[in-house]
């Protein structure tokens, strides 16, 4: 997390607070953190977190009421052409001109960034390719289907190889195959070109497989900001599956989980023993029920995942 402002980072915040007028609480509430060049970060929150406002102060859209932000070692808000200029960002439902094609949509886009539609198709040309879209570009915005128009919107958002790429949902409206082509473009754009990636997703698994580090926001504040099998061991568990032959053999496991406070749930003939690793209390639950003539069929173990971490931070900072 944060320190000073490193201008070696792509995105440093120190104490960076957004309140908006009107507003009781602050959308961001000294938020502090760092971003270094080719890394790809998760942004994790719940809904009303303080996510869009904190890519929002990252774009320079609007200023911090207090704390600082810096994008390249510059301040997006006093120096937004500069800081803008490196940054490529595809958000969930950004505007199209519906009656205009997908290739007109990107020369509009190219001309308001004030690029050359000549210097920028060739690479414009390459993204589609690979994403699919090149025989979709002539038609109609309206005409596209969802998958189509959140993969235009990525081809928008890198009309240039851009320093710092902001995600925004991007698999939004893609099935598995589209998903998986945007994320292996991701990394190819990270491992060749030294991307920096600013990530959210509701998908979370998502966040765990392209991830280096997740930052993890609530009412507008940073939880943890840390690598995501880090955030698993902190503050995930293990769960024990038990099968046996019946329900009321499920109750004497059942019991005996709770005589050693630990949480379990009985679904007919299993029995989920939370937080505990199978190697940790097998061998007591194997003793007791050969004790009371209960027969283990079957057990299997696992870890918690990302989501399942991510979902017991942010109900805890709830309370």
């Amino acid at each position: 997390m944060g320190g000073g402002i490193v201008a070696t980072d792509v995105v440093s915040a120190v104490e960076l607070t957004k309140r908006y007028r009107g507003k009781e609480t602050p959308a961001v509430d000294g938020i502090s953190f760092d971003i270094a060049r080719g890394e790809t970060v998760g942004l994790l929150g719940p809904n009303g977190a303080g996510k869009t406002t904190l890519m929002k102060l990252i774009c320079g859209v609007t200023p911090p009421t207090s704390g600082v932000i810096q994008v390249f070692g510059l301040d997006p808000a006093q120096d937004p052409v500069r800081a803008k200029s490196g940054i490529g960002a595809m958000h969930q439902s950004g505007p199209y001109d519906e009656m205009l094609s997908g290739l007109d949509n990107l020369k509009i886009a190219a001309k308001f960034r004030g690029l050359s539609w000549q210097a920028v198709e060739p690479w414009a040309a390459e993204v589609a390719g690979y994403l699919g879209l090149t025989e979709a570009l002539p038609r109609l915005v309206f005409q596209l289907s969802g998958g189509q128009r959140q993969r235009l919107q990525l081809v928008r958002a890198l009309l240039t190889i851009p320093q710092l790429l902001i995600l925004d949902e991007p698999s939004a409206g893609l099935d598995v195959a589209g998903r998986h082509q945007v994320e292996q473009f991701v990394r190819w754009l990270r491992a060749e070109h030294g991307v920096t990636v600013l990530w959210t997703s509701h998908h979370i698994e998502e966040i765990e497989r392209n991830c280096q580090r997740v930052l993890v926001v609530s009412a507008g504040r940073v939880l943890r900001f840390a690598q995501p099998r880090e955030l698993v061991r902190e503050y995930g568990g293990s769960r024990l599956v038990v099968t046996v032959d019946d329900p009321i053999a499920a109750k004497v496991v059942a019991e005996w989980a709770d005589g050693e406070g630990l949480a379990a749930t009985v679904d007919d003939t299993e029995v989920q023993i939370d937080g505990a690793a199978g190697r940790d209390v097998l061998p007591g639950l194997t003793l007791h029920c050969q004790d009371a003539g209960v027969a283990i069929t079957g057990f299997t173990t696992a870890a918690d995942s990302l989501e399942q971490v991510f979902l017991r931070m942010t109900e805890k900072s709830a309370l």
